[in-house]
């Protein structure tokens, strides 16, 4: 008796409590990203009709590595949101559109060139049939059949038939010889898109999951978050300096490359310098023991698992300048700029479109007018060149990245532009300036007395001497700095002494490298002025310095 009021209690009870409405996946699209250094971060938009009470929503991820982590839902309607979680559906068939495309594609080819291989096999075969009646021709007749032997009419018409019929083999064979190679061309490239875009992994639908309670029938509006890998941006400069030399044109660009397995369409885009946080902590500091260094048995060592990532962004290609025109000369867009406790944001003022796939997108962020100062800088012992030299000063949105420059509206070359703190110079070549000569000649090198009556020293005691001759050729004048250096010992066994500049450098030890010194100096247009380096060496006669 008690078994069957349980069955009904139970029973009533299932009808008592809703039983939610079966889960779809609605139609969505990617509204908005923001990249940062290795990811992005994705927003799914989706407008539904959503019923009074409980709602399963799903939106559908193309995503080939989604953090779930990171994954969060808003929902803009009256109700409230009982849970977000993300999932991963067993399927039979890659849900990624880009995927399925090419391997659509490559199944057609595989098709294609399937049935060419069989109609060349039939070509073969009908080669082969001709050759066997044109050598039964050749064979001695059969006595047999020399009565009905065929007129020599009969026998021309044949043989041309033979004739037509081979050019015509021939010639088919070919055509499909180049449609095969066409076509094994194709299958290859799509083999390798399909290598970049497709990862290792088990056939799944990616859907984020929302549940929601709705407080009536209505419209609502769902959107979701979460993070991406394979997604990537970098900074890459151009830097343009006009012959006038009034300012310095400074745009920064960013090359995007994302292979994520989700297109971007017409969606708002942002690039943020955020680092974000990988389970990183607190650095947390220990006690500075001092010991004395004891030897540590070798348990064999260890293998790095540590790989750098190959750069999506490699150095731009040259930039063509604008082809002449009547109006003003078009500028670089500019981003909208949003200032963060931790980063920089910039969003692009119009919406793009970024494929999935191993392609650079490159777009421009900003353009900046600098203060930049010229000068010519000469290393004679490295260099006969002398290079005209910009030096600006940056600001907190200047990060590291390759710099192409152009000046006077020409390409003259790349560099890389290191990371540079607020108000930090940083300096790039505009080329060489060869009406600015610089010339490093050494004028003394001998060896002092090294015998004590009969008795040869073993220590060689080396005078050397060396004379930078500076000149200007130019029409106006200009300021030249040349860098050089004088040797120093690390060893008690070789000393520098009697060491001689004239005039005395402008900095000594220059950017804390010990022997390297600067000059500065202003060149009226044909003026030659010199510096002067002399410094006497003492080292063992059996190990002579190799680079004196």
């Amino acid at each position: 008796m008690k078994k069957w009021l349980f069955f009904w209690i139970v029973t009533f009870m299932m009808f008592l409590i809703p039983v939610p409405s079966e889960a779809e996946i609605v139609p969505s699209r990617i509204r908005e990203a923001t990249l940062f250094s290795d990811q992005a971060y994705v927003i799914r938009s989706a407008e539904i009709s959503a019923v009074e009470g409980f709602n399963e929503i799903r939106l559908s991820v193309d995503a080939f590595q989604v953090d779930p982590d990171s994954v969060s839902a808003k929902v803009f309607g009256e109700g409230q949101i009982l849970g977000v979680q993300y999932r991963e559906i067993p399927v039979e068939e890659p849900v990624q559109e880009n995927v399925r495309a090419l391997e659509n594609r490559l199944r057609d080819l595989r098709w294609k060139e399937r049935s060419i291989l069989d109609e060349r096999e039939i070509l073969g075969k009908k080669e082969t049939f001709l050759n066997s009646v044109t050598k039964f021709s050749e064979t001695q007749i059969p006595q047999d059949i020399k009565t009905n032997f065929p007129r020599t009419e009969d026998l021309q018409g044949v043989l041309a038939f033979l004739g037509d019929r081979f050019d015509e083999l021939a010639g088919r064979k070919a055509s499909i010889d180049r449609e095969l190679e066409e076509i094994s061309k194709k299958i290859k490239v799509i083999e390798e898109e399909l290598n970049m875009v497709r990862r290792p992994a088990r056939k799944v639908e990616k859907v984020i999951e929302v549940l929601y309670q709705g407080s009536k029938s209505q419209n609502v509006r769902v959107e979701a978050g979460y993070l991406v890998r394979h997604a990537f941006w970098s900074p890459l400069y151009r830097v343009s300096v006009p012959l006038s030399f009034d300012r310095v044109d400074l745009t920064m660009f960013s090359s995007i490359l994302q292979k994520t397995g989700e297109n971007w369409t017409a969606l708002d885009l942002s690039v943020s310098n955020l680092i974000p946080l990988k389970g990183a902590r607190i650095p947390e500091l220990n006690s500075w023991i001092l010991d004395i260094p004891r030897p540590l048995e070798n348990f064999g060592a260890k293998k790095s698992l540590a790989a750098d990532r190959a750069r999506m962004a490699q150095p731009m290609a040259v930039l063509k300048e604008e082809m002449a025109g009547t109006g003003q000369e078009a500028a670089f867009a500019e981003t909208e700029k949003k200032e963060l406790p931790l980063s920089f944001e910039y969003r692009f003022p119009r919406p793009v479109d970024i494929e999935s796939r191993d392609k650079e997108t490159v777009l421009p962020l900003f353009t900046r007018k600098i203060e930049g100062t010229f000068f010519d800088l000469a290393v004679p012992r490295v260099s006969p060149l002398t290079f005209l030299v910009c030096r600006a000063k940056g600001d907190g949105e200047i990060l590291a990245g390759p710099l192409n420059v152009y000046f006077g509206g020409r390409y003259v070359g790349k560099t890389f532009l290191s990371e540079k703190k607020p108000g930090e110079a940083f300096d790039f070549n505009l080329g060489a300036d060869r009406e600015v000569k610089v010339t490093r000649t050494k004028i003394t090198d001998k060896i002092r007395e090294t015998y004590f009556g009969r008795v040869e020293r073993e220590t060689v005691v080396r005078e050397i001497a060396y004379r930078i001759r500076m000149e200007n050729r130019k029409k106006q004048p200009v300021t030249l700095q040349v860098l050089d250096a004088v040797p120093f010992s690390r060893t008690d066994r070789m000393e520098v002494k009697d060491v001689k500049l004239f005039p005395e450098p402008a900095e000594k030890n220059y950017r804390e490298k010990q022997g390297v010194h600067l000059w500065r100096t202003e060149l009226k247009p044909g003026e030659t002025k010199e510096i002067s380096i002399a410094f006497v060496v003492t080292y063992p006669r059996e190990s002579p310095p190799p680079d004196l």
